[in-house]
């Protein structure tokens, strides 16, 4: 369903379906191949000439049925990429692609890479959303509304205190975000075991710090190749997100409910159209947005599961966060383009509100 053409942008947006695309994700991961050898023959480790015909490798020259026939075979995709890298730049080269590292260096700090970015365009689209509430709080001052607490008729108070609330609590989970990315957004360059033993004296740490540098990431020391709570914290922080934006977007739902109509989504003919039932206008932007809402929640949550490594490595847990990570920022992405546009589409009615006190 998520990459359905039919419903995939009721899931999730253009820019984030682009980023943790096959091809971005591939793109990544021979970037950071890239990135490595440069940083390494600027330490003499590897040719100056490798580094440079290495540079030329792009997504383009890869065979992906080959590259998908071996993932099936090996269990990993960077074996073949390698492979076809070093066909690429010639066999004299070809021991200086890949050098010192190994798969997991690859994938993880290409991981980094595209929660970097996909961080960036989520907190463009809550900053937006502030934005339209901002204008909304703006709007109200005047307007009372009758609070409501369990379920029931309480006293009445100022409409602009829930919009208030709910912009407050996008603010902390905003923060929660960027913190979050502080300790989660981390190269991982350290060979088989993760602890740079096959460089020579400091080596391997200069040349950590160099990849670090180039692509914009922290570093951990030793590694993080089996502690993973750095990326529990962003994916858990995006399940708070989206769990922020369900609970308002089923706010929004029961007040535009026939019942209450205090408030609505801008109409316009055929949304939220009924097949069946003419006279309907189904508020639609705060359904999806409650629904894709929880899906990141709940998907996030299995994020602690997969950071209870054995040893050095753990394949089992690894291999799902493949899956588990990339959806978690996808539902994010489309929580939130539903949010903006409910927000954005909302017309309080005031009327409503007084008759209701």
């Amino acid at each position: 369903m998520l990459n359905w053409h039919l419903s995939q942008d009721c899931f999730s947006d253009v820019e984030m379906r682009r980023i943790w695309s096959e091809n971005s994700t591939l793109s990544a991961w021979i970037k950071v191949e890239q990135t490595l050898a440069n940083v390494q023959a600027q330490s003499g480790l590897i040719p100056q000439e490798a580094a440079d015909k290495i540079a030329t490798f792009s997504a383009s020259h890869l065979d992906q049925d080959q590259m998908r026939d071996a993932m099936t075979m090996v269990g990993r995709p960077i074996v073949d990429l390698v492979a076809q890298m070093r066909a690429h730049i010639g066999p004299n080269l070809a021991p200086y692609a890949h050098y010192n590292s190994t798969t997991q260096d690859i994938l993880d700090t290409a991981l980094a890479m595209q929660m970097k970015l996909s961080l960036d365009n989520i907190a463009h689209t809550i900053e937006r959303l502030i934005t339209q509430l901002d204008r909304h709080i703006s709007e109200q001052q005047d307007t009372q509304i009758i609070g409501r607490t369990n379920g029931q008729h309480a006293v009445p108070m100022a409409m602009t205190n829930k919009l208030q609330v709910w912009r407050s609590e996008l603010l902390r989970r905003e923060q929660a975000l960027q913190d979050a990315a502080t300790r989660g957004l981390n190269v991982q360059i350290g060979g088989p075991l993760g602890d740079l033993a096959k460089y020579d004296g400091d080596t391997g740490q200069a040349v950590k710090t160099g990849v670090a540098d180039a692509l914009g990431l922290g570093q951990i020391d030793p590694h993080w190749q089996n502690a993973r709570d750095g990326l529990s914290d962003i994916v858990t922080a995006l399940g708070a997100l989206c769990a922020t934006l369900c609970k308002i977007a089923h706010n929004i739902n029961l007040l535009s409910s026939s019942d209450i109509a205090e408030v609505s989504e801008c109409h316009v003919t055929g949304k939220g159209a009924s097949s069946s039932m003419h006279h309907k206008r189904n508020q639609r932007a705060s359904e999806f947005a409650e629904a894709v809402g929880r899906l990141g929640r709940q998907r996030s949550e299995q994020i602690g599961e997969l950071t209870l490594h054995q040893h050095e490595r753990s394949g089992g847990v690894w291999i799902a966060e493949w899956v588990v990570v990339p959806e978690v920022f996808l539902l994010t992405s489309g929580a939130l383009s539903w949010s903006e546009k409910m927000i954005a589409d909302l017309t309080v009615n005031a009327e409503q509100m007084a008759l209701s006190l």
